[in-house]
């Protein structure tokens, strides 16, 4: 046998067992894959259907760090799309959450760079919250009172392919801001997942699948979570420390306000009082029992202005 016959007779086995590969997927998104999705769509269905009609209310509560926590109420909109290829599934549920503003905390925040930042941490995720501000002479934010209001919209998002054996989940804005990711195996979906998955899409738990946690898991988060606190009580005490910096320039500022009317009348400074007034000493040459002079600086200006009768 020479070496061209011996490469195509590799090549054919590579050929041979990738199309065995190929054939066995297929095999099982046929026989397995579609029929559990189809009862998944099924169940999907039958879901946002009675949630919609039974009006059930259903509240999100999504905690913001540095405001406080934003409650929903779901609106009956809820809908289920599918889309179908040859070779795969998706599976796309999508509601809205309408916020309470009745049960959503009126915050009041002084300082341009604290203003800003609240509006930038509402932006991000998606709220118009600032409800009535204040400016000074020179346009610029001083104190703003903020409080959530508007829409969350949630979406799921179910995907199965033919060359994976895995359902992949994303579901947005549930349980929390953001997406949460996860997977499961398609022959392990049964009725039992199935109500778990229903039961998170409901807001009545907010898991999807318990896992266990290794203690290198539990400790990196245990670890984060202590980050977090301290970053979070380092930015109050900067809050803090530049709230006192605002209030110091302010008083600083009015100070010199008054200090300045001042002087526009006397030409000078008001010399601080130490509480102790200085005696008054006769002349040597005024007469006995004759009353000391004591002339105002203030008054003694004004004089000045209109000069000395002539006798």
């Amino acid at each position: 046998m020479g070496l061209l016959d011996d490469l195509e007779q590799q090549a054919q086995k590579e050929r041979d067992s990738k199309e065995e590969v190929l054939k066995q997927k297929r095999e099982f998104f046929k026989n397995t894959t579609l029929p559990v999705m189809e009862n998944f769509y099924d169940y999907l269905t039958r879901l946002s259907k009675s949630l919609n009609f039974l009006k059930s209310p259903r509240l999100g509560r999504y905690p913001i760090s540095g405001y406080g926590e934003v409650v929903t109420r779901c609106d009956n909109d809820m809908n289920v799309q599918a889309q179908m290829p040859m070779y795969g599934r998706t599976y796309t549920l999508t509601c809205t959450g309408i916020v309470d503003a009745s049960q959503s905390p009126t915050i009041m925040v002084e300082g341009a760079s604290r203003i800003e930042a609240m509006i930038e941490l509402f932006r991000r995720y998606g709220f118009e919250a600032m409800e009535r501000a204040e400016k000074n002479e020179k346009g610029d934010l001083t104190k703003a009172h903020f409080r959530a209001w508007g829409k969350v919209p949630m979406t799921a998002v179910f995907t199965a392919e033919m060359n994976s054996d895995l359902l992949r989940m994303e579901f947005t804005n549930f349980d929390s801001f953001g997406t949460r990711k996860q997977s499961v195996r398609i022959a392990e979906l049964n009725d039992e997942l199935f109500d778990t998955i229903g039961k998170y899409i409901a807001l009545q738990q907010n898991y999807i699948l318990r896992e266990s946690i290794s203690d290198e898991n539990r400790e990196a988060w245990r670890s984060k979570l202590q980050q977090e606190q301290t970053r979070r009580e380092w930015e109050q005490k900067i809050s803090e420390a530049q709230k006192a910096e605002e209030e110091r320039l302010k008083k600083a500022q009015q100070g010199n306000r008054i200090t300045g009317s001042f002087k526009a009348i006397t030409g000078e400074f008001p010399k601080p009082n130490t509480g102790q007034q200085k005696a008054v000493t006769q002349p040597a040459t005024a007469p006995a029992g004759a009353r000391p002079e004591t002339p105002s600086g203030l008054f003694q200006k004004i004089g000045n202005l209109f000069g000395k009768k002539d006798k």
